[in-house]
């Protein structure tokens, strides 16, 4: 019976993953098709261009816990109102809190914020002030 159980949600999850394959492919290919397009409208303007010279562009997906712009304003919130550094840990949870986010979203937020920290230290809005025996960085504002 067990046996049977398994068996059978192993081949449900098989069938799902085998329809995202050919979803995937028929997109993959119309988006080749559209490459294919492109390419012979830049040679009627730019015969002698090499197009291998031309990189693909990364695709990146935004995370679902902030909107654009939210997540620097909720780091620097966060930071303003501790009144003293905080680590990384402390920061997220205090967003994490604050948004209502899932507590077991925790360590995936912290991968956000520890991003959003680095890039305000680049833009001179945040200072390290110190680390702890793990290597976790304490933050304030500068």
């Amino acid at each position: 019976m067990a046996q049977s159980l398994v068996v059978s949600g192993l081949a449900t999850k098989r069938a799902e993953l085998t329809g995202q394959i050919q979803h995937y492919r028929t997109q993959i290919a119309k988006l080749a098709g559209n490459v294919a397009h492109i390419d012979a409208a830049i040679k009627i303007f730019a015969p002698d261009m090499n197009l291998r010279g031309v990189r693909a562009k990364a695709v990146r997906q935004r995370n679902s816990y902030f909107k654009p712009g939210e997540g620097p304003r909720a780091v620097l919130d966060s930071l303003r109102t501790a009144g003293q550094a905080l680590t990384t840990r402390e920061v997220t949870e205090r967003i994490v809190a604050d948004r209502g986010i899932e507590p077991t979203l925790t360590d995936a937020v912290q991968k956000s914020i520890s991003m959003i920290l680095n890039k305000l230290l680049g833009k001179k809005l945040v200072r390290v002030v110190g680390a702890d025996k793990n290597g976790m960085r304490s933050w304030q504002i500068a």
